[in-house]
This record gives C-alpha cells, structure tokens and sequence, in this order.
C-alpha cells in the first residue's frame, strides 16, 4: 500500500510539475470523497487512485501545484485486520522507508477528538509532512511533499489545517 501511495505520488508529481509551473495556480476549493469519512482544502481537482488489494482498498487523492504534492488517502481493512498503534507506526516506518526519507519528528496529536500521529521526514530533494490516524478498520493518511528549493509554508498550514472528520464512526 505504502508503496503505491509513493508511486503515485511521485509520479503524478513528475508529469505536472512542468506544466503546472506555467500556469496559474488553481483555487483551493473544499474536497470531500462520497463515503470517505473527512473533508479537506485542496488547490485544485484530485486525482483519483483505487487500488485492490486482498486486505485493504486504498483510495487516493493527489494534487501537484507547482512544486508541491497535496495527498490524502483513506484504506479500508477487512475485518480480520486490526489496527490500532503498531499500525500507524508501521504506516509511518514503511511510508519514509520507500520514499527514502529520513524521520525528523513524531508528535501524537488530536482531530475532532481522534487521536493520530503527525510525523515530518526529508530526502535530499524533499521536505514531508504527514498525519496518519486510525478510525475503526480505516487508515486516513495527509501528505505534503514540498521540494526544499520551495518555501510553501502558507499552502501546507492550509492543507493539514483543513483536514477535518465527516462521518461519527
């Protein structure tokens, strides 16, 4: 899953990344998935990715604008699968290992009341922010990649600050 989510991040990245530096960026407008439990501020229209797998569906919405990367992600785990702490610690490990990223901090925080873990990391080319959080057999996962020659302070606050939980479960 983990690695998916890199790929598609990156490669998405790699194909907008020209052609977004020539245009206008778009406005941020307020996203919100059919059954995705969360609502989120994203600069412009995601790209949908659904992958299948035989103990999780991950669905995922990416972003390029300019040279930053908006993700969020949401995976829904069959039943036999429980996820609790070791999970999102998992989540985070396999997440920086196959992006390549060292782990800078880790700090437990809260969401409409949902306890989660937000976590920042850096390549040689790319500062990483992201928050995991897990609800029932759902992993919700926030990501901002941001090239280091970039300073994109304001549109990164503006994606986690958004973030917000739809659905009670």
């Amino acid at each position: 899953m983990f690695r998916l989510i890199l790929a598609n991040l990156l490669l998405i990245f790699s194909f907008r990344a020209a052609a977004a530096q020539d245009q206008l960026p778009a406005p941020w407008a307020r996203f919100e998935h059919e059954g995705g439990g969360f609502t989120v501020l994203m600069p412009g229209k995601p790209v949908e990715t659904i992958t299948q797998r035989p103990k999780y569906t991950l669905h995922s919405f990416t972003v390029t604008l300019g040279r930053s990367v908006f993700s969020v992600s949401y995976s829904d785990y069959v039943p036999e699968v429980k996820l609790d702490e070791s999970s999102v610690s998992s989540n985070i490990e396999k997440f920086n290992k196959n992006l390549g990223a060292k782990l800078l901090t880790t700090r437990e925080m809260k969401i409409d009341g949902r306890t989660g873990v937000e976590f920042t990391a850096e390549t040689p080319a790319l500062n990483v922010k992201s928050r995991v959080f897990v609800v029932g057999n759902r992993m919700f996962q926030t990501a901002a990649l941001v090239f280091k020659d970039v300073d994109d302070t304001i549109g990164v606050d503006r994606f986690f600050d958004s973030f917000k939980f739809s659905t009670t479960k």
